[in-house]
């Protein structure tokens, strides 16, 4: 279990208490500010018997960045392949990547960043993998419904989308933004989609947000 991409055995209840601990610890304070000493009292068990069940904190990192991933994984497929409507979906995955990328924390972020370069490439590629295989499935069902305009080049679209979002969901830009990873994350996507989608379709998607956020179109960030 040196690694992600590895299949993780079946967990015992206190394999599952250990986790969950773990990644409370990591995504509040990040990796380095939190001991094994500590996650073993915060669930009144021992080192010793942690250690019985991870041999390192290392390996504890391993199995809770796989363990976000793979939530990621499932929610981002079940809202591409659900049954809501092209425009539902976007804002959807709007909210979805802004809440979610949010257990992935600034503090944790950077620490996995200097001191596991594999799990951070593991994180890149991930991102990568889902955008442009599970986005680019439901923006090419946009183009066939006619909310995404034809003459988009969806290949090109989704390099330049996640370069975006690699160059501002990194430590060192995040450390100079006033704004929280949903923030960006939601204010990367705005920009994009005003490029791609159809004028009947951005004044579709502005309702729906509208709906969504409780506030008039006029408050929303740009959309129209």
């Amino acid at each position: 279990m040196d690694s992600l991409g590895e299949q993780i055995p079946q967990m015992t209840d206190i394999d599952e208490r250990i986790i969950a601990a773990a990644s409370k610890r990591f995504t509040e304070e990040g990796f380095s500010h939190v001991t094994v000493g500590e996650i073993a009292a915060g669930i009144g068990i021992s080192k010793k018997t942690l250690y019985k069940h991870f041999r390192s904190k290392d390996e504890l990192l391993v199995v809770v960045t796989q363990r976000l991933l793979d939530g990621i994984r499932g929610e981002f497929r079940s809202i591409v392949e659900g049954e809501s409507c092209f425009l539902e979906k976007l804002e959807m995955l709007v909210t979805f990547l802004g809440k979610r990328l949010t257990r992935f924390s600034r503090p944790l972020l950077s620490d996995i960043q200097r001191r596991s370069p594999q799990i951070w490439d593991r994180v890149q590629q991930f991102r990568r993998d889902r955008i442009s295989h599970d986005f680019k499935g439901l923006l090419l069902r946009g183009v066939a419904d006619g909310f995404v305009r034809r003459d988009v080049d969806i290949d090109l679209f989704l390099m330049a989308f996640i370069g975006a979002v690699e160059a501002v969901v990194n430590p060192a830009v995040l450390a100079e933004l006033p704004l929280s990873v949903q923030e960006i994350i939601r204010s990367i996507m705005t920009v994009f989609l005003r490029g791609i989608l159809t004028a009947g379709a951005l004044e579709e998607f502005a309702l729906i947000q509208s709906r969504k956020s409780a506030k008039p179109v006029s408050q929303l960030p740009g959309v129209l």
